[in-house]
């Protein structure tokens, strides 16, 4: 499985995941260190708007890494997906 394989599987599957858990979910047109943003809008509940960028690492099997170019993004999360190649094994 190439990599460009395991980062469209990986990335579906979390955003899957964070839709699942009543999340929006946008994706960057350029990826310039963040991979998705989660958003809740609350308007409808007298809330504000609220997002997070996400910074995703997908691999087929636990993999763990950090990078210093990440800081300078305030509130980033990182996000890791493991074992993308079997559906019922993966996690993330």
């Amino acid at each position: 499985m190439d990599g460009q394989t395991v980062e469209i599987i990986g990335r579906n599957y979390l955003v899957s995941m964070l839709v699942r858990d009543g999340l929006e979910v946008a994706r960057p047109e350029r990826d310039r260190g963040v991979d998705l943003i989660a958003y809740l809008d609350l308007e409808k509940t007298g809330g504000s708007f609220t997002a997070c960028p996400i910074q995703m690492k997908a691999a087929t099997r636990s993999s763990f890494s950090l990078f210093q170019k990440y800081t300078k993004f305030s509130r980033l999360l990182l996000a890791y997906v493991w074992h993308v190649q079997n559906p019922d094994e993966a996690c993330a």
